[in-house]
């Protein structure tokens, strides 16, 4: 990820805050009392996981950690770590998490296989990963390599690289603008809010709900892939 570009894109979308209870709302399902946040960033997601038990996030920027550490620092419940999950899971086994989240983060993973499947092994029989990211790998370009995006994704694709990590999945596509209009669609979320059970054939994100099978694992069978506003 290119530092500065991200900090520039974490800073704006600090100041949506509606928008990002939004993104979190689609998010938030099957999310348990312990939870690691992969890629928390500045704690734009934290922010909405401080009622947790435990919330332990993780970013492989320094000044990421060092800023979102401070800014928790009087917070029991958080652990702000420098941890790459594609090198080492070992430091994060003790802390026992049945869920996990990440938001318009594994795109800027180069392998994202590994960390799909480290998550997978951090959880429990039952688990939950909640994960966003940018859909449609025909619309990469410039924006996406000024933030440090690797890749897009395809629904098909998503859901076939997590069952191949284990997981049961179900995958929606989320409508949602792109970074430089966030501010205007942070006024318009309460719109599409109650727009959001309409399935429209558009959208520039992808969310998944992943399952690790064991128990309670019955209940990812229940979700199915459709379009969401």
């Amino acid at each position: 990820m290119k530092p500065v570009s991200g900090a520039s894109t974490l800073e704006l979308m600090e100041g949506a805050n509606r928008y990002n209870r939004w993104v979190f709302d689609r998010v938030r399902d099957g999310l348990g009392r312990r939870v690691l946040e992969v890629g928390c960033g500045t704690g734009t997601i934290t922010d909405y996981l401080l009622d947790r038990e435990l919330v332990v996030g993780i970013d492989v920027v320094e000044d990421y950690v060092r800023s979102t550490a401070r800014r928790y620092r009087d917070h029991a419940n958080v652990v702000i770590l420098q941890q790459d999950l594609t090198e080492s899971i070992q430091i994060l086994r003790r802390y026992g998490f049945d869920s996990a989240v990440s938001v318009n983060v594994l795109e800027h993973i180069a392998d994202d296989a590994a960390a799909i499947k480290a998550v997978y092994d951090l959880l429990p029989p039952g688990g939950v990963f909640a994960l966003l990211v940018p859909s449609h790998p025909a619309l990469l370009g410039r924006f996406d390599r000024d933030i440090g995006h690797h890749r897009r994704y395809t629904k098909r694709g998503l859901k076939c690289q997590l069952e191949s990590a284990g997981w049961m999945v179900g995958v929606r596509l989320l409508g949602q603008r792109r970074l430089r209009g966030v501010r205007l669609y942070d006024q318009l979320v309460p719109l599409f809010a109650a727009l959001d059970g309409l399935e429209l054939p558009i959208g520039l994100s992808l969310t998944a709900r992943a399952r690790k099978p064991g128990e309670g694992a019955h209940a990812a069978r229940e979700a199915t892939m459709r379009p969401a506003a």
